[in-house]
């Protein structure tokens, strides 16, 4: 059996990857996450610094080869085949022939180049080792304005988890305070059930001795119901026959209810009844003028004269007047009603003189009022009632003079005028 052994092949030192010529790197020191990382700022490069750099890598190739096998041929056995056999390797190239150089290789390699240059001017280098530096892309103004972006968020972040916090102390406390009243009230139950107990202890005991009571009378009862002789004639064998068997108790009928008399009616009862009728029926027209009264009273110390009153127009309409007159102290009978012969005026429903109307309205109502009430023969009432509608009248008469001469003195000024 062939035996196999391992060889380990590096590449030459010369394929390594070199610094890109031409490339200047200037170091800068940044402070971030609490240390200093040192960075590389790559500035754009020229056309003459560029040159082509291969992208070949150091690494290490792990290769199984028979024990044959001579380095120096090519890769080939030279004991393997026959060089006698020309269909074996006639057109096989030989390992010492060095292939033929292309002339535009170089010309494309420079082009690659220049084409990689600028492209790293704008797009990060994928062969830096420090190419998730955000940094090394973009301007210090650019830079300045991502370091504010960030603080920015960072605030915004921090401002949430706050508003996070505060609400979840807000509910913590709702909560503690739902929690809190649920137990006062539990607490405030459970005082009132501890104070109704005694309560509904006595009222239970109570009802227990009233029902205890109720059998106790009802047993006594029995017992003397059995006690007491019977009233019905019995002869010697039955008392005989009694005696021997005991007969069960019998319970006595109650006693029927004497029938209630009629209640006999003469004159004098008629008449009594006829005079407490009208006492009571005289006593409440009294009542009934004291009231008329009371509320005259009441409207007359609660009406104001109006300043200004509304007048109706003959040819419809309404004309408001300023009052210049003072209220009337006494009834004026005297006044005449009209004045060279015009029309005597008339009050509009207006707002203005509602008052006056609302007035003049409740003392004819409770004139309406008086002339109701009864005297059932009686004077004190006839009397009493005459006196109120006098005073009730003298100020009806009082107060419609008044607003008549408001309306003569217009009609005065109105043709003086003219």
């Amino acid at each position: 059996m062939a035996k196999f052994q391992q060889i380990r092949v590096s590449p030459p030192p010369s394929t390594v990857r070199p610094e890109t010529i031409g490339e200047k790197c200037t170091e800068t020191s940044r402070k971030k996450r609490g240390g200093t990382i040192k960075r590389l700022r790559r500035r754009p490069l020229n056309s003459q610094e560029v040159r082509y750099r291969p992208n070949t890598k150091r690494r290490n190739i792990s290769l199984t080869m028979s024990p044959s096998y001579r380095p120096g041929y090519g890769g080939a056995d030279p004991s393997a085949y026959s060089s006698y056999v020309p269909e074996q390797n006639y057109y096989r190239p030989s390992g010492y022939r060095q292939p033929q150089r292309d002339p535009h290789a170089e010309a494309r390699a420079r082009a690659l180049a220049e084409q990689r240059a600028r492209r790293a001017q704008w797009l990060p280098d994928e062969d830096d080792d420090y190419d998730d530096d955000e940094y090394s892309e973009f301007g210090p103004r650019e830079r300045t304005y991502l370091e504010a972006r960030k603080r920015q968020q960072q605030l915004e972040r921090a401002q949430r988890e706050r508003e996070e916090q505060q609400r979840a102390l807000e509910e913590r406390k709702w909560q503690e305070g739902l929690e809190q009243r649920q137990r006062e009230e539990d607490a405030r139950r459970q005082a009132i059930h501890e104070q109704q107990r005694p309560v509904k202890q006595q009222r239970r005991e109570k009802a227990k001795r009233s029902e205890e009571a109720a059998k106790a009378k009802e047993d006594a009862q029995r017992r003397a119901a059995s006690k007491s002789p019977s009233r019905m004639p019995v002869n010697d064998s039955e008392d005989a026959r009694a005696r021997r068997s005991p007969s069960p108790p019998q319970q006595r009928p109650p006693p029927p209810r004497a029938p209630t008399p009629k209640p006999q009616y003469n004159e004098k009862h008629e008449e009594a009844a006829s005079r407490i009728q009208k006492r009571y029926r005289i006593r409440q027209s009294l009542q009934t003028i004291d009231e008329c009264e009371r509320k005259f009273r009441d409207m007359k110390k609660a009406f104001t004269y109006p300043t200004t009153l509304d007048f109706q127009k003959p040819d419809g309409g309404h004309v408001t007047v300023q009052v210049n007159r003072p209220p009337p102290s006494k009834v004026d009978t005297t006044t005449p009603m009209d004045v060279d012969g015009q029309p005597a005026g008339k009050l509009a429903f207006t707002s203005a003189n509602y008052n006056l109307h609302a007035y003049l309205e409740g003392l004819l109502k409770l004139l309406m009022k008086l002339d109701g009430v009864e005297s059932w023969g009686d004077a004190k009432v006839r009397k009493r009632r005459r006196e109120v509608v006098k005073e009730i009248e003298a100020e009806v008469s009082r107060v419609e003079p008044w607003w008549k001469g408001v309306w003569r003195d217009h009609v005065q000024g109105e043709s003086k005028r003219k």
